[in-house]
């Protein structure tokens, strides 16, 4: 896996529910291992180098990973974390006999490897489901018995079973709650990505309802402009003009529907003046253009439309009755700027939650579907909100 992917950060309720719980499980570990320090070094000088250096690695080492992955953002590399700590731990335990002499430590003072023994069901709820960790703690239940029976002097058999079950136990209940909860923030994703679907569609729908009453507009007064000139008694040529004129007009409306049609610059400023005005009457608007002849893919024009409209809907939701707003078009060769602004409330962007929709789904979602597209949300409160989409096709 990449290292570029495995460090990208996973924007899902999952995502930052792994980060949560990672941070939580490396820094109980690194607390314990804290609290009994002078113990475990003291330990420490009694094992061989061979033992300890894996034991470092696989114990203090690894929740120390958990911290820095969670702190760096990536609910992958807690994931991969947590799910290496059990092949690293278990064999580190397997072989403490081997490094402590038996029955030389107080039965109070337990091996320090086992000090955070239930950490490795606990990590390995991260990736395996809860059926799957039974036999893990099976065996855990039985190194923790054996090596607590070995290392600490006095101890009883039944008591060293009793003490290896008790831990496992609380490994896996705790990793019940672990599996709970990722499969409430699965939950919340799912629900999440329906909702964004439906928001998704919904202004799709809403920007066809919009260029349908457009383009009945455009046939209506094309159409209506001929019959006038019919029955005013125009001259028959001026007549033929119109009527030439209308079903031009109406032909290039047809071909501007279809997907391999482009759009011609007047038509895309037409439809992003219709757009905003369909919102609110009361828009400012202007538009230039630096190429006559300038062409966009329909697709990009959709686009725009319905960015358009949802950066709209938010400034009349959020802005403020008494607020000014205006659009700017620029249409140029191979590009296309569209730029919507009021002097409303304001709000920090950064600080919009995903369940918002209109932004996160609605805008930059929509954004992201077409290549070349880029969107920019510039707001604070108080100080207003300037939308801005552009789109160029240069390959430079």
């Amino acid at each position: 896996m990449p290292l570029a992917r495995l460090m990208a950060r996973e924007d899902t309720a999952s995502g930052r529910m792994t980060r949560v719980l990672g941070f939580a499980l490396g820094f109980a570990g690194a607390a314990f291992l804290g609290i009994e320090f002078p113990a475990i070094l003291e330990q420490m000088a009694g094992n061989p180098w061979w033992w300890l250096l894996p034991a470092i690695i696989a114990i203090p080492g690894m929740y120390a990973a958990m911290i820095i992955a969670s702190v760096w953002g990536s609910a992958r590399a807690v994931r991969l974390i947590c799910g290496t700590y059990p092949v690293l731990y278990i064999p580190v335990i397997a072989a403490l006999p081997l490094a402590f002499e038996p029955h030389q430590l107080p039965p109070i003072t337990m091996p320090w490897p086992l000090l955070i023994g239930s950490g490795t069901i606990i990590t390995a709820s991260f990736v395996l489901p809860l059926r799957r960790l039974v036999p893990i703690a099976v065996i855990y239940a039985a190194l923790h018995a054996i090596d607590t029976y070995w290392a600490q002097d006095g101890v009883p058999v039944d008591w060293a079973i009793r003490e290896g079950i008790s831990i496992a136990m609380i490994g896996v209940i705790f990793a019940a709650m672990i599996r709970s909860v990722q499969a409430n923030a699965a939950l919340i994703d799912s629900e999440s990505e329906v909702l964004r679907a439906r928001a998704g569609e919904r202004v799709r729908e809403t920007a066809i309802n919009q260029e349908r009453d457009r383009l009945d507009a455009l046939v209506h007064d094309t159409i209506v402009s001929t019959f006038v000139a019919a029955c005013t008694g125009a001259p028959a040529h001026k007549v033929r003009e119109s009527a030439l004129g209308s079903l031009e007009t109406l032909d290039s409306l047809a071909r501007s529907d279809s997907d391999t049609e482009p759009v011609i610059a007047r038509e895309a400023i037409a439809r992003l003046r219709q757009i905003v005005g369909d919102v609110r009457e009361d828009f400012a608007f202007h538009a230039s253009v630096d190429d006559v002849g300038a062409t966009y893919p329909l697709e990009v024009v959709r686009m725009l439309q319905e960015v358009i409209a949802e950066a709209a809907r938010n400034s009349i939701r959020h802005a403020g009755q008494d607020a000014r707003r205006g659009l700017l078009v620029r249409c140029g060769s191979g590009s296309i700027f569209a730029m919507l602004a009021d002097n409303g409330r304001g709000f920090d962007p950064a600080r919009v939650p995903p369940r918002r929709l209109g932004i996160h789904t609605a805008m930059r979602g929509r954004v992201a579907l077409i290549e070349g597209a880029g969107l920019e949300i510039d707001s604070a409160p108080g100080e207003g909100t300037t939308v801005t989409v552009t789109w160029s096709g240069n390959d430079d």
